[in-house]
């Protein structure tokens, strides 16, 4: 009997190991491509004219665009934590970047990463994190850390203010208009972010990973390529001609990642996200490096056909480019017109690679796949109610209709998308019946929630 054992064992090992490997082979590796203050006008996909976007043009025809993804939140915090959480940040008393600071996420609420993990996957995290559970935590790797900003070119001891600050929020210079290098050995962040991601590709290869790629591109501090001053010196401001350069940078180093999931012959089996934390930042002469000669304010950026910006909850400031690619699953070529939400990542993700979410782990999002593999299905909405609030602003849309009721009289507007993409009309009065309708879905939605982390962020109850 002992001989039979001795002579099974390492066969039912290598058996496993069989089973083990087939299942690695079957799991999609992952990649989540994060820009940072991007506006839904400024790529070409999605109507932009003022930069080129070749790259990101080619992922939205290899996969699906979706013209109404969203994030839950005008500002960058919040909106991150939903993305790796799948839960509205609200939940979690945050609302605004200010609750940062104060509010706490549960030990018991998972992230994506850390749901991964356990199934095999290597994780990594280049660039922007912006989380309170710290990053080494979360991740296997991580490499070129961000906080909050950074400057987009090295001191002169090769530091990148804001970048690598593992112990404190880390902030860039604040110097604006620059263009750069100053010296030809100095290397433009996103450019090595793309470099690190390319090698991260590389090196995990054999086995499924996940892989963040955080780009500080394109907030603030505008820092351009000296390369790119000609090719945008037709545009009427300098500071949107270093925007417009960042941009270019962007899409070169997307390109760069899609060349190593080539190189590696890992693009069949890849599931590639690609989307903006919020909309297109607001400039003015309050910041700091803003020139005399520049317009006392301007929106940095497109938000094309939509109103608002960066903090609102018009449509500018939460609808974002929104893109996925799985060749193997997905159709090339397709446009998806069903809101869509960064909540829906990470159970999208989790059912792609087999991965059950704990009970204990909240999940508002809902998984997109059957809904994008299914023509008949294509039709019908992931979600019946997408809801927001920050400091200054709630909102809500059910269908085509949205309501918004900004601080301080929290008066509701109501605007029907379909017929009113730019939120010019407002509709309150003449539908008086709908207003109330989705005013009181908005309250129902807000008394789930704990109040904002920060007192001092709380917004009046509207």
């Amino acid at each position: 009997m002992k001989i039979r054992l001795v002579w099974f064992l390492p066969v039912l090992w290598f058996a496993a190991a069989g089973i083990a490997t087939a299942a690695d082979a079957k799991r999609p590796n992952v990649v989540i491509i994060l820009a940072d203050d991007l506006g839904y006008g400024d790529l070409a996909c999605y109507g932009g004219k003022d930069v080129p976007t070749p790259h990101l043009d080619r992922l939205a025809r290899e996969g699906v665009r979706f013209t109404d993804g969203y994030v839950t939140c005008s500002s960058c915090a919040p909106s991150r934590l939903s993305i790796m959480a799948g839960a509205y940040p609200q939940r979690f008393g945050l609302t605004w970047n200010d609750d940062r600071s104060a509010h706490k996420l549960p030990d018991a609420q998972r992230l994506l990463p850390e749901l991964l993990r356990p199934a095999g996957y290597t994780t990594g995290l280049i660039g922007k994190w912006n989380i309170v559970r710290p990053a080494t935590q979360v991740f296997d790797e991580v490499h070129d850390f961000i906080e909050w900003e950074s400057d987009y070119f090295p001191q002169a001891d090769g530091r990148y203010l804001g970048s690598d600050a593992t112990t404190s929020p880390g902030f860039a210079s604040g110097k604006t208009a620059l263009w750069g290098p100053a010296r030809s050995t100095d290397e433009y962040l996103p450019d090595r972010m793309g470099r690190h991601a390319a090698d991260f590709i590389a090196r995990h290869a054999a086995k499924p990973f996940f892989l963040f790629l955080s780009f500080n591109s394109v907030h603030s501090p505008w820092h351009g390529r000296s390369a790119d001053r000609g090719k945008f010196a037709h545009l009427p401001h300098e500071v949107l001609r270093l925007y417009a350069s960042m941009i270019a940078g962007l899409d070169e180093n997307v390109g760069r990642v899609l060349a190593a999931l080539r190189a590696q012959n890992l693009e069949e089996n890849t599931l590639v996200i690609f989307l903006g934390d919020n909309g297109p930042a607001k400039g003015s002469a309050a910041i700091e490096g803003w020139k005399p000669d520049w317009p006392k304010q301007l929106v940095v950026g497109s938000a094309g056909p939509l109103r608002g910006a960066k903090t609102d909850l018009f449509e500018g400031g939460i609808r974002e480019p929104f893109i996925m690619r799985w060749p193997a699953q997905l159709k090339a070529g397709a446009t998806y017109r069903q809101p869509v939400t960064s909540l829906d990542l990470l159970p999208t993700m989790c059912v792609a690679a087999g991965v059950a979410i704990p009970a204990t782990t909240t999940v508002d999002g809902v998984d997109l796949l059957p809904f994008l593999r299914n023509p008949s299905a294509a039709a019908s909405a992931p979600h019946d109610t997408l809801y927001w609030k920050i400091k200054t602003a709630a909102a809500l849309r059910r269908g085509d209709n949205k309501l918004v009721m900004l601080a301080p009289d929290w008066k509701p507007r109501l605007y029907d998308l379909a017929a009113d993409i730019g939120e010019s009309r407002d509709l309150a009065e003449a539908k008086p019946e709908l207003t109330r309708e989705l005013y009181e879905a908005w309250q129902v939605w807000n008394k789930t929630l704990p109040p904002p982390a920060r007192p001092d962020s709380k917004p009046r109850t509207p």
